[in-house]
């Protein structure tokens, strides 16, 4: 249980990154188009498919398919 809560801590830390410095519409589409059942790539009895990534300076989202999206918006980053 307390695994779970620090999951949806970091998910929750991760999509402010998102928010304040990347591209929130871009993570809405990616979660979308992989979520669980989408297509055959994304079975349904597969629910975890996407794994966000926090490295340094980069927010990435990546899923089990082999997909990633750079979500760090370069500009905003430069002016924080």
């Amino acid at each position: 249980m307390a695994e779970q809560e620090g999951q949806e801590d970091l998910i929750k830390k991760f999509e402010g990154l998102v928010a304040k410095y990347g591209t929130t519409e871009s993570l809405k589409m990616f979660k979308y188009f992989h979520s669980p059942g989408f297509t055959v790539k994304h079975p349904i009895e597969i629910t975890d498919n996407i794994e966000y990534v926090m490295d340094g300076n980069r927010v990435k989202v990546r899923c089990r398919c082999g997909t990633s999206l750079d979500l760090t918006d370069y500009t905003k980053l430069e002016s924080a």
